[in-house]
C-alpha cells in the first residue's frame, strides 16, 4: 500500500460521503435564517409607535414609514423624537436626567421608552399579535 492511498484512508474515515451535503445545507439554513430575520426588522412589518403624554395617546405612526423628527409637548417642556429605519428613540427631552434618551433605539413590539419627569411614553404595539414579553 502506497502513501497516498494510505492518507485517502485517513481522510475516508473522517469524511463520509454524504457529510460535505449535510455540511452545506446547515451553512445554508444558517444563512437563510439570519438574513430572513434581518429582513424582518426593517421595514413595513406592521409595528407602529405610540406616543403618550400624561397617560393619553398623542400620536400614532407607523415603525416602517418614512423618516420623521417629532417634536412632542410633555409636562415640563418639548421632547424630540426621531423614527428611522424601522427604530425609534428619544433625541432630547426637557427632563433633568435624560435617562430616556440615554435607552437608545427601540424596535420590537412591548419596548418602550419612558420619560417620567416630562411623562412622556413612547411604545412598540404589534398591528397583528407578537410576542406576550422579551427577554434579553
Amino acid at each position: 500500500m502506497g502513501r497516498g492511498a494510505r492518507r485517502r484512508s485517513i481522510l475516508g474515515r473522517w469524511w463520509a460521503p454524504g457529510d460535505v451535503l449535510i455540511i452545506l445545507a446547515v451553512i445554508a439554513a444558517s444563512v437563510f435564517l439570519i438574513s430572513s430575520s434581518m429582513a424582518g426588522a426593517g421595514g413595513d412589518s406592521g409595528l407602529k409607535v405610540s406616543i403618550s403624554v400624561n397617560g393619553k395617546e398623542a400620536l400614532v405612526r407607523p415603525l416602517g414609514g418614512e423618516n420623521e423628527n417629532l417634536t412632542i409637548e410633555g409636562y415640563q417642556g418639548e421632547s424630540y423624537v426621531e423614527i428611522s429605519g424601522g427604530k425609534v428613540h428619544m433625541v432630547d427631552s426637557a427632563c433633568p436626567d435624560k435617562l430616556c434618551v440615554r435607552s437608545g433605539w427601540i424596535s420590537r413590539p412591548k419596548e418602550s421608552i419612558v420619560c417620567l419627569p416630562n411623562r412622556v411614553v413612547i411604545e412598540i404595539k404589534s398591528v397583528e399579535g407578537g410576542p406576550d414579553a422579551i427577554n434579553r
